[in-house]
């Protein structure tokens, strides 16, 4: 026999579009219960008893009738209350607890071009993603009258990054989940910064695994602070990590395979990471796709050594500040070289490959395109940084290629054999290695 819950919903009935949306998710959601042998009582009102738990149905115009979000906004301390977002909330009415409930989106923003995507019943594009959002729910539900009992294997930290990122964490949260881990936060951190601070010191106890996903770009998220969630995040588990001797807690810092950093502010906090000794402490930074990350993290939650070896180094390794990904067409070969191996920095390294790529390669060659003197400057100094690690080799030619003579380099010219004031394309390198 099933077991009948209560499930009490509110929604702003002149809202026409939350109206549709609302009727058939109760539907399907109705549907999804039954396949776990439950059945649901709707209650258009709010008991809130032990065994009810409150749908919220929200939109970006609800926030237009202020009786409707005050009467919300006295239900987000209560577990059992859900939030479905249906679409963007741009404008949040200052002081509304959305941090507090448990919080389901019903749309995602594509990373690369920032565009919406609404997932609703019946899109043939889309349509996955809305029975996916719903399968979340049922399980979240179902797992108070289920599963309350059992013991979770652990809890993992995985921290909240920013909307472009929202469909790639919920992939691995359900993936975690179903290994059966607790994964937190399991609702969004506070834009107040002292209290985001307790929130996230409060989820890291007893964790037994941290993951950060990166953003394209940086983004501020504390109205009185100048640095974003995610470096807040970074810098508290570092703290974690690192308080306690005797903790043998990894942490992985994901960079998707796909992105290419180019934000300035965010290219400086990667390289941070891994250039602070505390912040790099049993720490992996990783660009890979989302499927090789749940191949890593597994064998890290088995108890395997995980290590990421590089073994095809290159003779040449060409350090640009943007992305070209036909560099190695416009490098030309002296004849007799042209089986010489070169990579870039902009194909899916960490600052640690970086580093090694350095250490190991005959000639590099900077192509500096536009004034950004922090990134030369770190450039510069992680050439000569790279000869302090053990496999290094010497270099036989330093290379300068500026695209026009107004970026000023002059601080560092006289480290380089040569200097090139023309574009890589328009330039015939000699990239002859060979001994004198």
């Amino acid at each position: 026999m099933n077991k009948t819950i209560s499930l009490d919903f509110r929604f702003r009935k002149s809202n026409k579009d939350t109206a549709i949306f609302t009727e058939k998710f109760l539907q399907d959601l109705g549907k999804c219960l039954n396949r776990f042998k439950m059945d649901a009582a709707l209650l258009e009102k709010i008991s809130l008893t032990t065994d009810s738990f409150v749908l919220i149905f929200l939109s970006e115009q609800d926030f237009e009738d202020k009786q409707f979000i005050n009467e919300i906004a006295t239900l987000a301390d209560s577990p059992n209350t859900l939030l479905i977002n249906i679409n963007p909330l741009k404008t949040i009415e200052k002081g509304f607890p959305l941090h507090k409930y448990k919080l389901f989106r019903f749309w995602e923003e594509i990373k690369e071009t920032g565009e919406v995507r609404l997932f609703r019943r019946n899109s043939s594009e889309n349509n996955v993603l809305y029975w996916e959002k719903i399968t979340d729910i049922t399980i979240s539900i179902t797992e108070k009258y289920f599963t309350s009992k059992e013991l979770k294997k652990g809890k993992i930290f995985l921290a909240q990054s920013d909307n472009s990122q929202a469909s790639d964490r919920d992939n691995l949260s359900r993936d975690l989940t179903e290994m059966g881990y607790e994964v937190l936060p399991d609702r969004l951190l506070s834009q107040d910064f002292n209290e985001c601070t307790e929130q996230v010191k409060q989820y890291l106890r007893g964790c037994c695994l941290i993951i950060h996903p990166i953003p394209l770009v940086y983004s501020k998220y504390f109205s009185d602070k100048q640095i974003s969630l995610i470096e807040h995040q970074c810098i508290l588990t570092s703290q974690f990590i690192t308080t306690d001797k005797h903790l043998n807690i990894k942490r992985i810092i994901w960079i998707p395979s796909d992105f290419e950093i180019s934000d300035e502010e965010n290219q400086i906090f990667v390289e941070k990471i891994q250039r602070d000794l505390d912040q790099s402490n049993n720490t992996m930074v990783l660009k890979v796709t989302l499927e090789e990350l749940k191949k890593i993290y597994r064998k890290i939650l088995s108890g395997e050594e995980v290590s990421i070896a590089e073994n095809n180094l290159p003779d040449i390794y060409v350090v640009a500040d943007n992305d070209d990904k036909k560099i190695n067409e416009k490098l030309v070969f002296p004849e007799g070289d042209s089986g010489m191996a070169v990579k870039t920095n902009y194909k899916g390294i960490t600052y640690n490959q970086h580093l090694k790529y350095l250490a190991n390669s005959q000639v590099v060659v900077i192509n500096y395109t536009s004034e950004n003197e922090p990134w030369f400057t770190m450039k510069v100094n992680d050439i000569f940084k790279s000869k302090g690690m053990n496999s290094s080799k010497p270099f036989k030619k330093l290379i300068l290629v500026k695209e026009n003579k107004d970026l000023n380099t002059s601080a560092f010219e006289s480290r380089f054999s040569e200097i090139h004031v023309c574009s890589l394309e328009d330039l015939k390198l000699n990239l002859a290695v060979k001994n004198n």
